[in-house]
């Protein structure tokens, strides 16, 4: 007789629903992992998407998000101010009239002003709410870093809920204003840092003042000497496809045009074309030739 026989069929149930629930939540958070390990401790090539994957959705949105995870993006950016209340929400411009149904300054509005408007895309109402800070996390964590740009001077608010949802190392703190990144490291000692430099000699600034993982830099320095020196502080070199490069991709989708961009070394690409740049990091790793 199967010793099983007697063991309820709900219960059994049960039983697997609760393996099959953690099998998830291991898978899950080994995709993070994943990434977070290649951050740290390789050169290959990641993929950021700008304000999320908003090719399809709104920019800054949950759906938006949820579609970079599908694609297989390694890190989403996305921008953060905080409401007079102390709600934390995602919007890259100081004030919601390019984005929402609505108008005003969101550092003057409280998020109840907020849950009466939409996001658009297009120019059209999406339908879709303004997302806070705490439900992006909700739909990113344990799946894709995150590239936090600190649109506020209120860091401790974004900090609360990067501490209350436990992804203190699924983030990375961006800011040009390396007082800012200061004060992060101050209260989130852990914290990974990105600062942003302007010229070569800035790098070694940035290590010593900040001990960042990443630093952002620009075409006006992308070099082989910019790589090594990155490469001697053991920092990854984030740089933009999106604007110019990324408009003349959306024509011409030439890889090519992509490789020049990372020839030198740079490891780590911002764009508004996540599933264009996917398959480019996807034929840098297949080719036996690559470095």
């Amino acid at each position: 007789m199967n010793k099983y026989n007697h063991f309820p069929k709900f219960k059994r149930k049960v039983a697997l629903a609760l393996v099959l629930s953690l099998f998830f939540q291991l898978t899950t958070f080994a995709q993070v992992d994943q990434i977070r390990e290649k951050l740290l401790n390789s050169n290959e090539l990641l993929i950021a998407a700008h304000r999320a994957a908003h090719h399809k959705y709104p920019e800054n949105s949950l759906e938006a998000i949820q579609e970079a995870i599908d694609l297989g993006v390694d890190i989403i950016e996305i921008d953060v101010r905080v409401t007079t209340d102390g709600e934390v929400f995602l919007m890259h411009d100081q004030t919601i009239d390019r984005t929402t149904t609505g108008s005003g300054d969101i550092e003057l509005m409280n998020s109840v002003d907020l849950a009466a408007h939409k996001l658009l895309k297009d120019g059209e109402n999406s339908g879709i709410s303004i997302p806070t800070l705490r439900e992006a996390l909700q739909v990113s964590k344990g799946k894709i870093m995150v590239d936090l740009d600190l649109k506020t001077d209120k860091i401790q608010e974004v900090m609360d809920v990067v501490k209350e949802m436990g992804v203190e190392d699924e983030m990375i703190f961006f800011d040009s204003d390396w007082k800012v990144l200061k004060e992060v490291r101050a209260r989130m000692p852990k914290a990974y840092l990105m600062p942003r430099t302007y010229k070569i000699k800035h790098i070694k600034k940035a290590y010593n003042k900040l001990n960042p993982v990443i630093v952002h830099i620009d075409p006006s320095f992308n070099s082989q000497k910019t790589a090594e020196i990155a490469k001697k502080y053991r920092l990854r070199t984030w740089i933009n496809s999106l604007g110019d490069l990324d408009n003349e991709l959306s024509i011409n989708p030439n890889p090519e045009l992509a490789l020049d961009l990372i020839q030198h070394g740079a490891n780590t690409v911002q764009t508004d074309l996540p599933e264009f740049w996917i398959k480019v990091k996807a034929n840098i790793k297949s080719d036996p030739n690559s470095n």
